[in-house]
């Protein structure tokens, strides 16, 4: 046989099943643009240089190959449709006489040229498009510095070869299943109907169950910790809670209606309820993956975008003066004017302007809070109200006449815990609260979890009553110092900070940090999970896409017959635009009105693990969130619209 003829072969076949195969190249093209994108800007040695760059390369990094890995998946559940819509053409091919080495020859031509032509489209995509995505990161990260974008040959080796290895995995599991398949079965594999299946309620119930109990974890998590502990099993609950509702719930809701004889005995309900019910054991877990993957690109979206927003008043919650200094012990009065003076000296002699200078001595624990009562404690049960407590000393610090003078046994209470009441107490400490100044929040919260209530007190000495009623073991000391500088003397001041860096007093015990640089950090961090997140979006929306259009080209084949007998025996074609209007519209927007069910299920605990990540604006996952929703439905009507279009094609 002429060797071109495999060639010619495996060319006609993409060319006539192109409505298949270009969304799939399609998708390939993209995640191959994606991976290489971002592996281009991970071995970028401009981005090592800049400020957080090697928290952006760990992220981007891990990213690239959450694509890679969802992109396997993708491309192997894609490829799936494409085989069964083949299985009649297949067939013909080994009863005409050819073997399966033969079929293997012309699969393997398809895939090698399927393959090749997107890795070139995706590759060529990748770096025309990534110097305008590198741009925007740039924009993302507040990088004013020029910056450039270089093409990256490790990237794209790494892309060929990770990609080179799923083709191939998913040609050899083409090959496995033309070995072991027989000529009948393929003909007859794209025309076997579905048996009417049986009702399993107790599979039913189990799915109520798992969602109920994932929905209840969510919505009853109380604090950042627990939330961390509890994602993954609420989430895990309500993905296994979500396929089996769809694929034995479904059918369930589906024979109620057909015993609704006012609902059922209707033209345009008639035929898409009974089509669906023989369907619905073989779609379900085709909707069951659009809802998640739906819900995925809501929550991962609408949290990005709000950790982006909101990055600067993390930064200010952090960083309440432009330099600081934190002691992990407490000072002495005399040991903290010196480290205040050698800071201002250092300061002036490499010409920095000081605007103003502020220490205070502090100690720090955490507790429960009731009432007007907090308890330092280290052991507290599941559902306790925990919270971070800081104890401040007002004398000898330069915050005291701020927010002083105190009595003896004053206090003034400031931070996320309101108290009510002309009395507080630490302890069995108790303490008269002070009418006044309330908006302290000069501790820096890096990496706390939990509210944070600050108390005032008078001095020293009140703070050590407070300590040893609740026991020394539950405090650490510390003591802070923070500089505010002029803006324009930034450049100045970081030859200041590396030189106090190098002095003993401030190596040995003490931690020098500065806004500057810790924004940058931020914004490295929360622009690249926001550009990470972007990406794995429009992933999981191209996944989404891709099964909900295979899917209406796989029913617009198998409906094609039904509707045409339907019209013979008397159906009108206004009936059966309605019974397919009927039949999409409830299949299609079923998934949809699920997702925002699970979004707005999860919502409590996104807004948790956000506390965690510093971002107590619960508006602002609000309105990130119902931005990325509207946006979302709009997409996915749009998407309707087109998949339908050819839905009804293929029926006529």
């Amino acid at each position: 046989m002429n060797k071109s003829f495999y060639g010619n072969l495996a060319i006609n076949n993409i060319k006539k099943n192109a409505r298949n195969y270009i969304p799939y190249m399609l998708t390939c093209t993209v995640c191959i643009m994606i991976f290489y994108i971002m592996m281009a800007i991970v071995h970028n040695p401009n981005v090592t240089n800049m400020f957080g760059g090697q928290s952006l390369k760990a992220l981007l990094g891990f990213g690239a190959w959450v694509v890679g890995f969802f992109s396997a998946i993708f491309l192997f559940y894609t490829n799936s449709f494409l085989i069964k819509e083949r299985k009649k053409e297949l067939a013909l091919y080994n009863i005409l006489g050819m073997a399966k080495r033969h079929i293997g020859r012309v699969f393997f031509l398809e895939t090698f040229i399927t393959s090749i032509v997107s890795l070139i489209v995706g590759l060529v995509s990748g770096i025309v498009f990534g110097k305008l995505v590198y741009l925007l990161l740039l924009k993302l990260l507040q990088v004013t510095i020029p910056m450039k974008y270089q093409f990256s040959f490790d990237a794209m080796l790494l892309c060929v070869i990770v990609f080179g290895i799923i083709f191939g995995a998913v040609l050899l599991c083409n090959m496995g299943r033309i070995r072991l398949s027989n000529p009948m079965e393929l003909l007859a594999g794209s025309r076997q109907g579905e048996k009417e299946p049986k009702t399993k309620w107790v599979l039913t119930v189990l799915g109520l169950v798992c969602t109920g109990i994932g929905y209840y974890i969510a919505l009853n998590v109380r604090s950042p910790l627990d939330a961390l502990l509890a994602f993954f099993i609420a989430v895990l609950l309500v993905i296994a809670g979500t396929y089996l509702l769809f694929i034995t719930g479904s059918i369930a809701i589906l024979k109620m209606l057909r015993r609704k004889k006012g609902f059922y005995y209707k033209t345009e309900h008639f035929t898409a309820v009974s089509g669906m019910i023989y369907r619905m054991k073989r779609n379900a877990a085709g909707l069951a993956s659009i809802c998640i993957l739906s819900t995925m690109v809501l929550v991962t979206v609408s949290t990005t975008i709000s950790l982006q927003v909101g990055c600067d008043d993390v930064v200010e919650n952090n960083f309440p003066n432009d330099i600081q200094i934190e002691s992990g012990e407490g000072l002495t009065n005399d040991e903290a004017a010196a480290a205040v003076e050698k800071l201002q000296s250092v300061l002036r002699s490499c010409g920095v302007s000081v605007k103003g200078v502020r220490d205070y001595d502090f100690v720090a624990t955490s507790g429960t809070t009731e009432g007007n009562r907090m308890q330092p404690s280290n052991q507290f049960s599941m559902d306790a109200d925990v919270a971070q407590i800081y104890v401040i000393s007002l004398a000898d610090s330069s915050i005291g006449e701020q927010y002083g003078p105190l009595k003896e046994k004053e206090a003034i209470v400031s931070g996320d815990r309101e108290f009510e009441g002309d009395t507080l107490q630490v302890g069995n400490v108790e303490l008269d609260l002070k009418d006044g100044e309330s908006d302290f929040a000069g501790v820096p919260v890096t990496g706390s979890m939990l509210d944070s209530c600050y108390v005032l007190v008078a001095n020293r000495q009140m703070q050590e009553a407070i300590i040893k009623d609740a026991g020394e073991n539950l405090f650490t000391r510390h003591h802070m110092i923070g500089a505010d500088i002029d803006p324009q003397d930034w450049e100045k001041a970081r030859s200041a900070i590396e030189e106090l860096r190098k002095d003993k007093m401030f190596s040995e015990s003490m931690h020098i940090d500065d806004k500057q640089r810790a924004s940058a950090d931020y914004h490295s961090i929360y622009g690249g999970l926001l550009f990470v997140g972007i990406f794995l979006g429009i992933l999981f929306l191209l996944a989404t896409v891709l099964i909900i259009y295979y899917k209406q080209i796989t029913e617009g084949y198998e409906d094609s017959e039904r509707y045409q007998i339907m019209q013979k025996v008397g159906m009108s074609l206004a009936e059966v635009k309605r019974s397919i209007r009927s039949q999409i519209l409830l299949v299609f927007f079923l998934p949809l009105v699920v997702a925002v069910l699970h979004v707005a299920a999860a919502f409590n605990m996104m807004s948790k693990l956000l506390l965690a990540l510093q971002i107590p604006n619960v508006w602002l996952f609000v309105v990130s969130t119902g931005v990325t929703l509207l946006v979302f439905i709009v997409i996915y009507v749009a998407v309707y619209s087109l998949t339908a279009r050819e839905y009804y094609k293929l029926v006529r």
